[in-house]
């Protein structure tokens, strides 16, 4: 009997060994990298199971976002979208990628009260934006831009895959951009077996799967008048089940993040084009949650020019919810994101 029981003993402990083994799931590796893509440092960290593997994941990640760059930019002389802008012809078949881009930006745009269009680019130039040029355009410069600024004009074929402009207009996507690139930097990261990603491109943020242990994301809305590295406030994704393979895209639009000064007046660079000069607004910064970042981006931008009152019912059209920050340093948040907040700077109070 002792003969057996020393056979079984270590047969057991073997075997415990093994099903703590196979059963055990190790912390994952955090690891991060950033390149500068699309004009913005774009971060990404990686939950995985090796460090190997996370540095693949984000390798891929810049891969996608820089082919995308390729696609949508329209100041890359080898870009699709600059070549449709500056072509002979007025009409263009397109990658079906950036058809849908364009097509998608100009439905949402559409409920901007002619405030915001994806043909913008023709006012954007004059002003300099996404230049090293960022400046103070003549009123003939502006009044000479403002008529080709207007979605109306332009016709979205889906059947053919064409776009049609009139003479002089610019198709610009440089508002959706970064939102985009996070849309892109999903289908290069791997959530499944609980694995996650944060991907971040200037002022989006994409958060793919569950945090280590299963933990809720949480992500920190920018001091508008701090550094790139001081928050006021955070959003605990958390508080909201976002857990297990959740997918969520944030983006924030402020009037702090591109300005210029000229005759004792600061501009920043969201241009109104109603009246061709940046948007009047006592707001500084709008935060949107929506199911993709594109939608993010676009609804972040559109919010910020209508208004909080006037850009409710867009949200809710989508899904989507928001934090309103206005310069007075009170605070709004509307829809769901209003239990995620949680402000960390007692400069700020809510409305």
């Amino acid at each position: 009997m002792k003969k057996l029981l020393k056979m079984i003993f270590p047969l057991l402990a073997l075997a415990l060994i093994v099903f703590c083994c196979f059963f055990y799931k190790p912390e994952f590796v955090k690891t991060q990298s950033s390149q500068v893509i699309m004009g913005s440092v774009v971060s990404v960290t990686t939950y995985t199971d090796t460090e190997e593997n996370g540095k693949t994941e984000q390798a891929a990640v810049f891969d996608k976002i820089k082919t995308l760059d390729s696609l949508i930019s329209k100041n890359d002389e080898n870009a699709a979208l600059y070549k449709i802008n500056n072509s002979d012809s007025n009409e263009n078949r397109i990658d079906p990628e950036l058809f849908g881009c364009i097509k998608e930006t100009a439905e949402i745009y559409s409920k901007s009260d002619g405030k915001l269009a994806v043909t913008s680019g023709a006012l954007t130039e004059a002003w300099g934006i996404d230049t090293e040029d960022f400046r103070l355009p003549s009123k003939d410069e502006i009044e000479a831009a403002l008529p080709l600024c207007d979605d109306s004009l332009i016709t979205l074929d889906s059947g053919k895959l064409t776009v049609k402009t009139a003479k002089g207009q610019i198709i610009n996507l440089g508002s959706v951009g970064k939102g985009i690139a996070c849309d892109k930097a999903l289908e290069a990261v791997d959530i499944s077996s609980n694995q996650s990603a944060v991907v971040s491109v200037g002022g989006s943020v994409g958060l793919f799967g569950a945090k280590s242990k299963n933990e809720g994301w949480v992500i920190g809305i920018r001091d508008p008048y701090g550094s790139e590295n001081d928050y006021f406030a955070k959003l605990n994704f958390g508080k909201l089940e976002y857990k297990g393979g959740a997918i969520i895209f944030v983006s924030t639009s402020g009037s702090y993040e591109k300005t210029f000064e000229a005759d004792g007046k600061t501009y920043h660079h969201i241009l109104d084009l109603t009246t061709g000069y940046p948007v009047e607004t006592e707001l500084v910064s709008v935060t949107v949650k929506a199911d993709t970042g594109l939608l993010s981006d676009a609804l972040s931008t559109l919010c910020f020019v209508l208004g909080e009152e006037k850009s409710q019912s867009i949200l809710d059209s989508y899904g989507a919810s928001a934090v309103y920050v206005y310069a007075d340093k009170t605070v709004s948040a509307y829809g769901e994101l209003a239990n995620a907040l949680e402000i960390v700077n007692a400069d700020y109070k809510l409305r």
